[in-house]
């Protein structure tokens, strides 16, 4: 049987997964840090279909309790929690990166490009999962069905029109469906994660197949249904196998990591970038020695500001949000 406890160590872990490798992949990306391997380009693209939907899809599992709080409580919420961050680090970024400050840079720097979309797509998911608050009081047994809907309508948006392709626009139809998914999902979870492994084991191979095909083929990672329905058997298997991993010191850092996702998520680029303009651009490394160590050492200085988020907590929430929550509950 899955307690609470033990859902929400499988679902940091999961979230820490898939962050940690959002920071693997920018360490090894020749318009990130400068220099890129080839082989590990391919594990790259291998992955593509499952790293950021299911970043996006453990958030959306997390939707149900956020909605259960008052509306004005649920607004202040993500102001405090993902909209202070993303504009904190828009102008840190902006400083320290782009050089500068300023509302004409801020809006050159980041609204078109580079790395902190994932907060705006959030930010957008979740001002659009107010809407279905009255559902959720109203009626609770439609709700999850609804959320599988905005799934399947934001991904097929995405893949009939060209006008959400690009830009924060499409990668909020494409990756944002996958918060609703996760949304639907939520309540089913516990039922799929009792599934015998011979269902498993053959989705497994096939997912494993088709994410092979998809490195040479950009339609099967993104864009298309045969992508989405490989990203979301690839999900259902790692959730299923999630719960049955042993929690040895590895599965427990990862979980650690994953607690503090929006630190990992918000501090790796601009530490990746700083590094390349200020410490390999100096050398006159080989790309494979390079990437090592980019990966390396960004991993490691991240994780030193995971460490540090309590005496840094305002660098990712509102300072004093919670006398407002309190005014507000």
């Amino acid at each position: 049987m899955i307690t609470q406890a033990s859902r929400m160590q499988w679902m940091d872990f999961l979230r820490g997964l898939a962050v940690l490798l959002v920071v693997v992949l920018h360490a090894n990306s020749q318009n990130i840090a400068g220099a890129s391997v080839e082989w590990w380009s391919e594990v790259n693209r291998y992955l593509t279909p499952f790293r950021m939907p299911l970043l996006m899809f453990m958030s959306g599992m997390l939707l149900h309790r956020s909605l259960a709080k008052p509306l004005p409580l649920y607004i202040w919420g993500k102001v405090a929690a993902i909209a202070w961050p993303l504009l904190v680090w828009l102008c840190l970024y902006g400083f320290f990166v782009r050089g500068g400050l300023g509302v004409p840079n801020i809006l050159e720097w980041q609204f078109h490009q580079d790395y902190l979309w994932f907060l705006m797509s959030l930010l957008i998911c979740y001002t659009v999962a107010a809407g279905f608050k009255p559902l959720v009081t109203r009626a609770p047994s439609c709700h999850s069905w609804a959320y599988l809907g905005m799934f399947t309508a934001m991904i097929g948006t995405y893949v009939s029109t060209t006008i959400v392709h690009g830009g924060l626009l499409g990668s909020t139809f494409w990756y944002g469906a996958f918060f609703f998914l996760g949304a639907w999902a939520a309540p089913q979870v516990d039922r799929w994660v009792r599934v015998p492994w011979t269902v498993i084991l053959p989705l497994f191979l096939a997912v494993a197949v088709l994410a092979h095909m998809g490195v040479d083929d950009r339609s099967l990672r993104i864009g298309s249904v045969t992508a989405a329905g490989i990203s979301v058997a690839g999900i259902s298997v790692v959730l299923w196998a999630a719960p049955r991993l042993a929690r040895g010191a590895v599965v427990q850092f990862v979980e650690w990591c994953g607690r503090s996702s929006v630190v990992v998520y918000v501090a790796h680029f601009p530490i990746i970038v700083l590094l390349r303009d200020h410490v390999f651009s100096a050398t006159d490394l080989t790309a494979g020695l390079q990437v090592m160590l980019m990966t390396g050492i960004a991993l490691f200085l991240t994780v030193i500001l995971v460490w540090a988020r309590p005496w840094t907590p305002w660098l990712y929430v509102m300072p004093r949000q919670q006398r407002v929550a309190v005014k507000l509950r």
